[in-house]
């Protein structure tokens, strides 16, 4: 048989150093905190079970307690009070202003006989007056003329009726007279250049003139019958 080989006995000094080195770093290991630290903790401690408990001091609360009261408000004996908008009995009211006819409104004509230009006969802005030649027939010489379908002249009166006076002409249309609102014919009451009212119960009344249709009419004079 062949001999065993020898064993080389200078290898077991570093193997024992290893091993005495392994088994000192072991046993630091377990003797110190660090140790400890890696132990898993086995309850939560007392101490932080107790804050899950913990409740809020009455001081923090935000609902005021029976015990508490509103604190007096010092400046309302002070405060000047707000002025009042209703208005007094005291106010002065303007006085209502009151209508009073002037002298160059129309005012009811009187008995008489009165020329187209009186100042209290009314014409709308469409009638034309005429003073020539052709009118040297007419009383005091003029004529109000109207070429305008619709175009009114107006006046008032007191008496029992009236007479219009005209001039005739080839082109003269229809006129409708307005007595207190009762529409007339103009030609049939017409006859030598003049229309004459029916009888009227006495009084103030309004007259309008209307030209109805036709070229042109005209008005020279009013006569008032008492």
């Amino acid at each position: 048989m062949q001999p065993r080989p020898s064993f080389d006995r200078a290898l077991l000094i570093p193997i024992a150093i290893g091993v005495v080195s392994i088994l000192g770093i072991g046993w630091i290991f377990l003797t110190s905190d660090l140790g400890q630290s890696l132990i898993p903790p086995t309850a939560i401690p007392s101490s932080f079970s107790s804050l899950e408990a913990e409740t809020l001091p009455p001081a923090l609360l935000a609902t005021p307690t029976q015990d508490e009261t509103p604190p007096e408000d010092t400046a309302t004996s002070t405060r000047t009070p707000r002025p009042s908008l209703t208005p007094t009995s005291t106010r002065t009211l303007r006085p209502t202003a009151t209508f009073t006819p002037t002298s160059n409104q129309p005012q009811p004509l009187p008995a008489g006989k009165y020329d187209d230009m009186d100042p209290n006969i009314a014409y709308d802005r469409f009638w034309t007056v005429l003073k020539n030649p052709g009118t040297k027939n007419a009383y005091k010489g003029t004529l109000h003329f109207s070429t305008g379908i619709g175009n009114e002249a107006s006046f008032r009166f007191t008496g029992k009726g009236f007479i219009l006076g005209y001039q005739r002409g080839k082109n003269f249309g229809t006129v409708t007279v307005i007595i207190d609102d009762q529409p007339y014919s103009f030609h049939e009451q017409a006859f030598d250049l003049l229309w004459g009212s029916p009888q009227l119960s006495p009084g103030d009344h309004f007259v309008r003139i209307v030209h109805e249709s036709g070229e042109s009419i005209n008005l020279d004079y009013i006569e008032i019958l008492d």
